[in-house]
């Protein structure tokens, strides 16, 4: 149990990597602000690309990141409802989102940087365990922004923010995570065991803290080649018991509330900042070979 309360607390790590460095001819350059997300609130609007609606993900990871997504993809993002519960101080407001089509998009957390970060939140480990790899959204699903704050003076503040995956009965978005065991040339990615994937039911956001931090909710965590069944179940339920919030960047957490505070406010567009740890150098040859667990250190 103690060392699966060690592993979950790098697994979800700012929900949530690039594993080398490339160089593309037609790499975008750097900018100030992020991609602009549409909000129609309901399902007759064009919707957003997968990668739109979840680049928040290079947002909060306190790694570098770098995504990929198949070129064939047709995963579409919109938010197609929205309710608002307002009480004399406070306010809730619930927005259900909707992702169509098919493909695949993942974010590839740097495993060097990781490992350097597991080891500063970690006593002198002998094996780490469940590292992050990558977050991965691979087919449709129905999902729940909830939104909750609080009303001081006609002035809303957002508090909270979730964003759940699971709400047609299964989530698509899974963490995939492995081992790491010290040898005398130090923790190597290319040393790597126990592939595994967690499917994560909601990641959760709280303002404030220092750092700030992201819950997180998981429904099964099996074996990468095992199929889901009754222990990869418990074995989640277990771990959701001792999961505990996880550190993210400060842009990251602040990004959320102000999401939440467009959506509570009924905004038709929301631009997300730019993700400084999102490399612009994955190419597809090398993102490819990331998806076959090609060996790189």
């Amino acid at each position: 149990m103690r060392y699966m309360r060690k592993g979950l607390l790098v697994f979800l790590i700012g929900c949530l990597g690039g594993l080398c460095s490339a160089e593309c001819s037609d790499c975008k350059p750097a900018s100030s602000s992020g991609p602009t997300m549409q909000m129609e609130y309901n399902s007759e609007g064009l919707g957003n690309g997968v990668d739109v609606f979840m680049y928040f993900v290079p947002l909060v990871a306190p790694t570098s990141v770098d995504v990929y997504k198949d070129p064939n993809t047709t995963l579409n993002a919109k938010i197609i409802s929205r309710t608002s519960d307002d009480k004399k101080n406070s306010f809730v407001t619930k927005c259900v989102f909707e992702i169509t089509g098919s493909g695949v998009y993942e974010t590839f957390f740097d495993p060097n940087e990781m490992i350097s970060f597991n080891a500063k939140h970690s006593n002198k480990p002998k094996m780490m365990r469940n590292m992050l790899k990558s977050i991965r959204m691979d087919g449709p699903l129905v999902g729940l922004l909830e939104i909750s704050g609080t009303i001081k003076d006609n002035k809303r503040q957002v508090n909270n923010v979730s964003v759940r995956f699971d709400m047609n009965g299964k989530s698509s978005v899974t963490a995939h995570l492995y081992d790491i065991k010290k040898t005398k040339e130090g923790f190597l990615y290319s040393n790597r065991s126990n592939e595994q994937v967690a499917r994560i039911n909601a990641l959760t956001f709280a303002r404030g803290g220092n750092p700030p931090q992201m819950g997180a909710e998981v429904s099964s965590i099996a074996g990468e080649k095992d199929s889901e069944g009754f222990f990869s179940a418990f074995k989640a339920m277990i771990a959701n018991w001792f999961i505990p919030p996880m550190p993210i960047t400060d842009v990251g957490s602040e990004t959320m509330m102000n999401f939440g505070l467009a959506l509570d406010s009924t905004q038709s567009s929301f631009t997300f900042p730019f993700a400084e740890n999102l490399r612009q150098s994955l190419s597809l040859l090398v993102a490819q070979k990331l998806n076959q667990n090609t060996n790189i250190q």
